[in-house]
C-alpha cells in the first residue's frame, strides 16, 4: 500500500470513528430510519485495477476477504458485509452494463408525462 493509500485509509477510519461518536453524543440528531449506510468500494477507481478483468478480480478478492461470495446480475458485480445497519461493499459495473444504461437513458427525453395535479 502505498502512501497515499494509506492516508486515505487512515482518514477514512478516523472519520468513520468521529461520526460514531459525534452520533453517539448527540442523541437529537437523527440518523436514517430506513436502509443501509454504505461504504462502496469501486473497484474500477479505488483500487489499482487497470482493466476490466483486474476489477473483477479485485471484487473476488475482497469478497474471500469478507468471507462472501461475489453477487454477478446485469453486469454488475458486488461483494459485501453488512455491520448492523451499515454496510460495506466493493462494486465493479462493467462498461457493457453500462453502456445498456446509457442506451436506456438516451429515449428519457423522447417521452413526456402528464404532471400530475396534486389534490
Amino acid at each position: 500500500m502505498n502512501t497515499a493509500q494509506h492516508h486515505r485509509r487512515r482518514e477514512l477510519i478516523t472519520g468513520l470513528r468521529a461520526l460514531a461518536t459525534f452520533l453517539d453524543s448527540h442523541p437529537q440528531v437523527p440518523v436514517p430510519r430506513y436502509g443501509t449506510v454504505r461504504v462502496s468500494v469501486h473497484t474500477n477507481y479505488d483500487t489499482d485495477a487497470t482493466t476490466e478483468a483486474e476489477a473483477i478480480a479485485e471484487v473476488e478478492r475482497i469478497a474471500a476477504l469478507l468471507g462472501t461470495t461475489p453477487v454477478v446480475e446485469g453486469g454488475h458485480h458486488v461483494a459485501g458485509m453488512e455491520f448492523g445497519g451499515v454496510r460495506y461493499e466493493a462494486v465493479l459495473v462493467t462498461r457493457a452494463a453500462m453502456t445498456r444504461r446509457a442506451a436506456l437513458d438516451s429515449y428519457s427525453d423522447a417521452i413526456a408525462l402528464d404532471e400530475i395535479e396534486e389534490a
